[in-house]
Formats: structure tokens, C-alpha cells, sequence
């Protein structure tokens, strides 16, 4: 005699249902998560209820979720405002751990003093900028940054609205080999525009103080130096009575890409700078 639509009779059908493991499944009915039914002669059943349940549990693990977890998750009087307020604190305690992690980086690298000019400062106006986020992983970060500028140059010549400043990347998050982080493109722009489509964001980058340091294509195109820059603006080792207050930034100059600026450096009277390291700071 088959099992009535929507109702499983075993554990191994139930896991297939759910895309489960049996042994998950057997874990789940041990734990408690799960319930069978009395099918009679000694025979257990899983109704429709079960299964979605299962599925979610799975759904729920997958996100390291602790069984004792899910199942205060599930058991809510509403699984999703439990789900919200757990999420909120767990957002919360990783950008905690991020922000501890820089704090190691940095007392790692506090001794690496790259070998540039002094720190530069400036106050940088209100800028208007058309921006667009991308993700990538260290090896392709320079792929990603040149397809979204061109994507972007794209909407302003379409919309015959100018740059208002050199374009600039943000970097909120560290791309490594292993890790794949949100970098920002912005156009500052002279004008309103439409932005062109999902992924592009017309925005407001307030005013602020900055450091930098200028680079030359040569010094640019040394990864080494060009990370110890990032970690020395980033450390705030710079400066006692400067921190920073936003995420580093690169400033793509005229000249970038372009076979000049080559040389030791700006300020050795040998090559123009292409590329500014930056970062927002404020006073301590």
C-alpha cells in the first residue's frame, strides 16, 4: 500500500526530500528537531510539515547554526523575527571580529614603514559620484576595477554628463587569494544622471579630510609596496594625531596606465605621480 501524496515512510526518503544526509536526518529525529508518526506496525511516517522543516534545518546549518540554535529559530512564535534578531547580533559580532582583525593586521605591519614620501593631507570637497560595486578576489581585482570604470565612463558618455575629479576605488573590504571582497568604482561627476541600471548607485561622498600618498606607475605596479602603503594609511601609525575614519581608497590619476610616471617616485623629480593611496581621516 503506497503513502498518501506529500508523506514519506523513511528516513532515507525523507532525507532525498530535503537534501539531507540520512545521517543528518537521524541526527535531527535524536535531537528532537523532527518528528515522526505512528504508522503502524512498528513503521514511522514524515507528513508534508516535516519535510519542509527538514529543509530548513538544513537551510539553517548551513550557516553554522548550532542545533539548540535552529531549533529555538524554528520554535519561535515567529521564525522570522527570531531569525532577524539572531542574524542582527551575528552581523554585528562579525564586524567586531573584522574590525579586531585589522587591529591585528596592524600592530603585525606597524613596523613596515613603506619607503615613500611623507604623508600627504588635504581636504577633499563634496563630491557627487556615480559609483558601482563589484566583487573579486585578489588575483582579480584588477579585471574587476577595469570593467566597472569602463562600464561607467559608458553611462557618462551616453548621459554627456563629465567627470568632475579623477575616478577612485573604495575598499570597505580586503581582497585576498582566498577571500573575495566588495570593492567600490566612483566617477565623481559634474551633473545628475540617471544611473544606468541595476548596481549603479548616484550618490553623495561627503566632504572630509584625507591622507595620501602619491605614487608613480613603477611604485603602482609593485603589489609589495602597494599593499604596505594600504597597511601603513590603514594602521593610523602614520600620524598621532590622525585616524583614520573611513576605508582606503585609490585615486587613479590621468597618467595611469599610460607608460608615463615611470620612474623611482614623486618628489625624486624623475616621474609624475599616477596613483594616490588614500584614506579619510579625522583628528584624534
Amino acid at each position: 500500500m503506497s503513502a498518501p501524496e506529500g508523506i514519506v515512510t523513511s528516513v532515507a526518503a525523507l532525507a532525498r526530500s530535503a537534501s539531507l544526509t540520512e545521517k543528518a536526518v537521524r541526527i535531527y529525529l535524536q535531537r528532537g528537531l523532527l518528528e515522526a508518526r505512528d504508522a503502524g506496525g512498528g513503521r514511522r511516517s514524515f507528513g508534508p510539515d516535516q519535510i519542509v522543516r527538514a529543509r530548513l534545518i538544513g537551510l539553517l546549518r548551513t550557516i553554522d547554526l548550532p542545533l539548540s540554535t535552529v531549533r529555538d529559530v524554528l520554535d519561535a512564535d515567529d521564525p522570522v523575527v527570531a531569525f532577524d534578531a539572531l542574524w542582527s547580533t551575528r552581523r554585528q559580532e562579525l564586524r567586531t571580529r573584522l574590525a579586531t582583525a585589522e587591529q591585528v593586521r596592524a600592530a603585525l605591519t606597524a613596523a613596515r614603514r613603506p619607503p615613500v614620501d611623507e604623508i600627504r593631507l588635504r581636504e577633499v570637497p563634496e563630491q557627487l559620484t556615480l559609483s558601482q560595486e563589484v566583487t573579486a578576489d585578489l588575483a582579480g581585482v584588477g579585471d574587476a576595477i577595469r570593467g566597472s570604470t569602463a562600464r561607467l565612463f559608458e553611462a557618462l558618455g551616453g548621459a554627456g554628463v563629465e567627470l568632475a575629479a579623477a575616478p577612485y576605488v573604495e575598499y570597505p573590504e580586503r581582497a585576498t587569494e582566498g577571500f573575495t571582497a566588495r570593492l567600490v568604482v566612483h566617477a565623481p561627476v559634474v551633473g545628475v544622471l540617471r544611473p544606468p541600471g541595476p548596481g549603479f548607485r548616484l550618490s553623495v561622498a561627503a566632504a572630509h579630510l584625507q591622507a595620501y600618498v602619491p605614487l608613480s606607475q613603477d611604485q603602482a605596479d609593485d603589489r609589495e609596496l602597494l599593499v604596505a602603503v594600504h597597511d601603513h594609511l590603514s594602521t593610523g601609525a602614520f600620524a598621532v594625531d590622525l585616524m583614520p575614519v573611513g576605508a582606503n581608497r585609490e585615486v587613479y590619476l590621468p597618467g595611469f596606465g599610460t607608460g608615463t610616471g615611470t620612474g623611482p617616485g614623486p618628489g625624486t623629480g624623475t616621474a609624475e605621480p599616477v596613483m594616490e593611496v588614500a584614506v579619510p581621516v579625522d583628528r584624534r
